[in-house]
């Protein structure tokens, strides 16, 4: 794992606690908690990446990318834009 990936592994630990401290006053159910970022690997090509969350309060998110770096640098996008909509609130 690249330095990269580890700085924005750390970045996005902090944004998900933030997240769940937005939304853990509101009424949410587990899955609101959760994001996924997945590797499918299909045969003779370069695997892809896949950012998920299946929850209530954010819409569900289904993204893809060549790289994992890409990968979570989308899931830091995501967490990011999800907070400041809830702060709105």
């Amino acid at each position: 794992m690249s330095a990269k990936e580890i700085s924005l592994i750390e970045e996005i630990t902090k944004l998900t606690e933030e997240r769940y401290q937005i939304i853990g006053s509101q009424h949410h159910k587990d899955r609101d908690c959760h994001f996924y970022v997945e590797t499918k690997w299909s045969y003779g090509y370069p695997p892809k990446f896949f950012v998920t969350h299946d929850g209530y309060i954010l819409r569900d998110v289904y993204e893809e990318f060549d790289t994992y770096e890409e990968a979570l640098q989308g899931l830091k996008k995501v967490l990011e834009e999800s907070i400041e909509e809830e702060k709105k609130y």
